[in-house]
Formats: structure tokens, C-alpha cells, sequence
């Protein structure tokens, strides 16, 4: 008895937290001959039940940008089964509508996809998307307030909220919020615009907003190291963090034990580098200087290293970040990471400039004890 007792109080005594633990890495689907399928940027990625879809998105098929490649924008939907033994491929679809770096989101069994872009530039369109039979049935909402691409949507407090974006005339800084009364309406106001964030909630009244960028005219775009939260209650949105690097495009997800989950991301170093050449040879008339440049710059983005693998969490009870095991395989970024009961999947993006990949990384949040 005596023993029981202290191993009860021995327990009772420790802290649980998560981390993360990479798993499997599937692939999209190869192509005709058995050709590898070359990824996407921005898909549209969602759960809808027990499915896995990943759809849209953007690629370079033919020539990559600096060679003067042009976007692709398929609508191609692939449709996986969520299992016990991981993921399985069940069947592909051809969208009437699809988009690339549009927000996603899942609640409620049904999955959302709100802005993104298409070969005619940023839309303002929002989808609701489930599936029947395996086969994707898709129904438009109300439009957003304008067009956006490259902004977060998520889930909390019984409404829907698009956060940030961008189009050819400004980067937003506002936070839209949709509900079946009223439709979509400004209701809060960020303390900058930014695009390429993180943006998690925790389903109920927070959202909380960690790094992303804004484009500057004619100069290299501002990286942002701050974490926002949002209170939907009371509608202050404050800075409550900072990273520990300025990051842009990365991916994330929100821990139930309250806690942010940051994969990866653009630290901004050959990104910048890369603008400030197309600032030059904009300002430049000399033709050859002008090639002189672009060659610099396609240079610059073939030997692109890649983004960061590191990841990260913070604690927002105590305060600090600590650092998870690192990405599996290539380091993807401008995609969207979902969850699924303790599970994580980051499916597809951008692993360097222009190129993509065909991988989807699974992990599984996994509780450790500490005294």
C-alpha cells in the first residue's frame, strides 16, 4: 500500500507535454509512364470525414520561372483515405473550380477554401467542400470583401476568419470574419498588413498570427518575428511573442495542450537577395547590364538551398519556445498543415524557388512526462 502511494503521488507530480514525431512520407500520385508527379504550391488541402484531400495548387511544368516557365494552375483533386496504417490513395477528380494558395480550413466534418489565385490573379471566392461516395461536392458561400491570395482561414468560435492576403494593389491587415447572418465583415484590424503567415486558433475565442512578410514597391519585402494574438471577445489584437528568427511561409498547427507547432518557413536570405536584383534591373536601362543581372537572379534561384527545416513550439502558459525534431525529407513551404485526431500532414509545396514537391509528411503529436 505504501508503495502505491508514492507512485501515485510520483505521477500526479509530472507535467505532459507534446511533441512531435515524424512518420511515413507518401507521395502524390506519379503520372502517365510512371512519371513522378512534380508537386504543388499553395494546394488547396483539407479533411473532409476520414479523407485527406489535396487539390489546385500551382506548378511550373514545362520550364521553371527563371527560364521563362508560366505558372500552371491544375485542377487536378486527390482523394486519400485516413487509416490506421497511414494513407491510402483512393481516387482522383477533375474540379470544375480550383485555386492555388487559397486559405483552408476544416471543422465540422466539412472542409473551407477561401481566396487564392488562378491564371487571372487573386479571386475572392469561398468553397464549401465535402465528399459523398468519395467523389468531392463543392458548393460556393459568399465571397470575401475583395479579392485575396496568400491569407490564412480558420475556425473559432462558431464563424469563420480570413486573415491577412495580398493582391496586385495592397497587402491586407485585416481579419474578415463570416457568419450565415451577415455574411463576411471586416471586424479586426492587425497592427500591420502581412501575407505568408502562420495563423492557428485554438476553436474558441484566440488566433493567433506568427511571422509572414509584406511586399514593399520597388524594395525587398519586410519579414516579420512577431506573434499576434487575436481575442475575439474582447477584439484587442496584441503582440505576445517573438521568434526566434523573422520567418515567412511556413506551416503550423495548434496543440490542444496550448500550444503553437511552427514547421519550417523562409528566413528571407536568398528571397531578398533575389528582390533586390529585380529592383536593379528595373532601375536599369543598359541591356546588357540588365542580362547581366537576370542571369545573376536565375543563378540565385537554381542553387536556392532550400527553406528551413527547423521546428518549433511555444508554450504560450510558460512562455518559451522549444525546439521539435526537425522536418523529414524536404522542407516545404506556402502549403497548409492539417491535423487529424494526434496526427499532422503537410501535404505537397514549395521547396525552393519554383520547385515542388511531391511529398506528404505525416507525424503524430506524442505526449512525454516531465517532473
Amino acid at each position: 500500500m505504501r508503495f502505491w502511494i508514492l507512485l501515485m503521488v510520483g505521477i500526479s507530480a509530472c507535467s505532459s507535454e507534446h511533441r512531435m514525431e515524424w512518420g511515413k512520407v507518401y507521395f502524390l500520385p506519379a503520372g502517365e509512364n510512371n512519371t513522378p508527379h512534380i508537386g504543388l504550391a499553395g494546394p488547396m488541402a483539407g479533411i473532409t470525414g476520414n479523407r485527406l484531400v489535396i487539390a489546385g495548387g500551382a506548378n511550373f511544368p514545362i520550364k521553371m520561372p527563371w527560364e521563362g516557365g508560366t505558372k500552371a494552375y491544375p485542377r487536378q483533386a486527390y482523394i486519400y483515405g485516413i487509416e490506421d496504417g497511414g494513407l491510402r490513395l483512393i481516387r482522383q477528380q477533375t474540379l470544375e473550380t480550383a485555386v492555388a494558395y487559397p486559405g483552408n480550413c476544416s471543422a465540422g466534418g466539412v472542409w473551407y477554401v477561401a481566396g487564392g489565385e488562378n491564371e487571372s490573379g487573386p479571386v475572392n471566392t469561398v468553397m464549401k467542400i465535402r465528399q459523398e461516395n468519395d467523389t468531392l461536392v463543392t458548393a460556393l458561400m459568399p465571397p470575401l470583401p475583395v479579392p485575396l491570395t496568400n491569407g490564412s482561414l480558420v475556425s473559432a468560435s462558431g464563424k469563420l476568419y480570413f486573415v491577412g492576403g495580398e493582391n496586385r494593389a495592397f497587402v491586407s491587415d485585416k481579419i474578415y470574419a463570416y457568419s450565415k447572418a451577415s455574411g463576411w465583415k471586416e471586424e479586426y484590424s492587425l497592427p500591420y498588413p502581412v501575407s505568408h503567415a502562420v495563423v492557428v486558433s485554438d476553436g474558441k475565442s484566440k488566433i493567433y498570427i506568427a511571422g509572414g512578410r509584406k511586399r514593399n514597391e520597388n524594395a525587398i519585402s519586410t519579414l516579420y518575428d512577431a506573434v499576434l494574438e487575436a481575442d475575439l471577445a474582447s477584439g484587442k489584437v496584441q503582440q505576445i511573442a517573438t521568434l526566434p528568427e523573422a520567418l515567412a511561409a511556413g506551416t503550423g498547427v495548434w496543440d490542444e495542450q496550448g500550444s503553437i507547432f511552427l514547421f519550417g518557413g523562409d528566413n528571407g536570405e536568398t528571397f531578398h537577395r533575389v528582390e533586390a536584383l529585380i529592383a536593379g534591373i528595373g532601375r536599369i536601362g543598359d541591356a546588357e547590364k540588365k542580362k547581366e543581372l537576370n542571369e545573376q537572379k536565375a543563378q540565385l534561384q537554381r542553387s536556392h538551398p532550400g527553406f528551413s527545416k527547423i521546428c518549433r513550439k511555444y508554450n504560450l502558459k510558460k512562455k518559451e519556445w522549444t525546439h521539435l525534431l526537425p522536418l523529414p525529407g524536404h522542407s516545404p513551404v506556402t502549403t497548409t498543415a492539417l491535423t487529424y485526431g494526434d496526427r499532422v500532414i503537410i501535404p505537397s509545396g514549395e521547396i525552393r524557388a519554383g520547385v515542388r514537391t511531391n511529398q506528404i509528411l505525416t507525424g503524430k503529436q506524442v505526449k512525454t512526462y516531465e517532473k
